[in-house]
């Protein structure tokens, strides 16, 4: 396992740290206030080309690969998360379900829009009743001579009111008490096509979560990724990559507030000298670091996996963003208690970063179906090597 780190790398993310200092951290507060992210800074992020980390060259992305990609991440994760959801989705789960399963006309026509950030993306798969348990979807796609015709509606959907456009899951039939479920794309306008209610969330504050509505919606066969009933392996082959992503954001905001956790201690005084003098807050500390350095290194280790080791995707994935997704709590948590009253405050970023990181543990898989995908493997694995017999565990995930 090598996770060295090419040169040229080294100058992206030197780059990408310039960027994020100088270019989108200036806007955190006003972005907050505001609830929008200004232009130029979404431009400065298209042109530096992290619409498209992960995207392959030919299809006019950086083609980096995952370890690059979540490097990249890292970096952006320091300012505010905003320009996370909104870039990120290009990168991963609004654009991979294309890269891994569109054909050739496919990729060519709608790739090179979201790896440029000239389109947003954005992945519309859960609903009402349909979150952990994603396959009880409702949305119906019943074929209709050369076109399917959508019903249905997805609930919290990231980018959805700013999307050219939609990577949607639907049913397109029924066999028993598992219904086939297949994946198309729905450009912005499509007749049939609209956006219901913006959710107003805790954090992510410029960013936009809403309800995606299709009524009769006419979307053509050659819109269809993949064939009729590969939309659920789809769609849980972009959650691989995105919950890598995820565990590379985390480690990313945990690096932040460690070092703002560091600076604090050492420069407020209580008791006529500094917190840092306190051992009980050197441990905190010690802790908040040891915590990180751990789940960065399980970041690396699933996004090396990644690219080489397909088979693995799920399981380090999930693992990745369990282990890095905790993390980031425990250490926002601790970041308060270190600055106190002061971290409470709307105006120092502690308290914004706080609630954003909290949803990670819930979004693209909460903790526990985290859990259930690793200890489901493991026991996947004993049962085989106790029975070998094929199929004797069904399904496929």
């Amino acid at each position: 396992m090598d996770f060295t780190i090419s040169d040229d790398l080294i100058e992206l993310k030197g780059a990408v740290r310039r960027l994020v200092a100088e270019t989108l951290q200036p806007h955190d507060a006003s972005i907050e206030e505001t609830g929008h992210i200004p232009e130029p800074a979404l431009r400065a992020i298209r042109e530096m080309g992290l619409f498209g980390t992960h995207t392959p060259k030919a299809y006019g992305g950086l083609g980096l690969d995952m370890l690059g990609n979540c490097l990249v991440i890292q970096e952006m994760a320091k300012a505010h998360i905003a320009y996370f959801y909104t870039y990120s989705m290009n990168v991963h789960i609004a654009s991979k379900g294309i890269e891994l399963a569109g054909t050739a006309a496919q990729r060519d026509r709608w790739l090179p829009d979201l790896a440029s950030g000239r389109v947003i993306g954005c992945y519309a798969l859960t609903e009402e009743a349909a979150g952990s348990d994603a396959a009880a979807l409702q949305t119906t796609a019943v074929r209709d001579g050369d076109h399917y015709v959508l019903n249905g509606c997805k609930r919290y959907i990231t980018n959805a009111p700013i999307a050219g456009l939609f990577t949607v899951f639907a049913a397109t039939g029924s066999h028993g008490d598992r219904k086939p479920i297949s994946a198309f794309v729905v450009e912005q306008g499509t007749s049939g096509l609209r956006i219901g209610e913006v959710f107003r969330m805790a954090g992510g504050q410029g960013s936009l979560h809403a309800e995606v509505v299709f009524d009769d919606c006419r979307v053509p066969v050659g819109h269809r990724l993949g064939e009729e009933g590969e939309g659920f392996e789809i769609a849980m082959r972009c959650l691989d990559a995105g919950r890598i992503n995820w565990a590379a954001y985390s480690v990313g905001a945990a690096e932040r507030l460690v070092d703002m956790a560091t600076e604090h201690a050492v420069a407020r005084h209580q008791f006529g000298r500094p917190l840092a003098d306190n051992q009980g807050l050197q441990w905190m500390l010690a802790d908040m670091a040891a915590d990180l350095h751990a789940a960065r290194l399980v970041c690396h280790e699933a996004a090396w996996r990644y690219d080489r080791e397909p088979d693995s995707r799920p399981r380090v994935a999930a693992m990745a963003k369990l282990i890095a997704s905790e993390m980031v709590s425990r250490v926002a948590d601790r970041t308060m208690q270190v600055f106190g009253g002061a971290g409470y405050r709307k105006d120092v970023p502690v308290e914004r970063i706080w609630r954003e990181v909290r949803a990670i543990r819930i979004l693209e898989g909460t903790s526990e179906i985290m859990r259930h995908i690793v200890a489901r493997d493991l026991l996947r694995e004993a049962r085989r090597a106790n029975d070998p017999k094929p199929g004797i565990l069904g399904g496929n995930r």
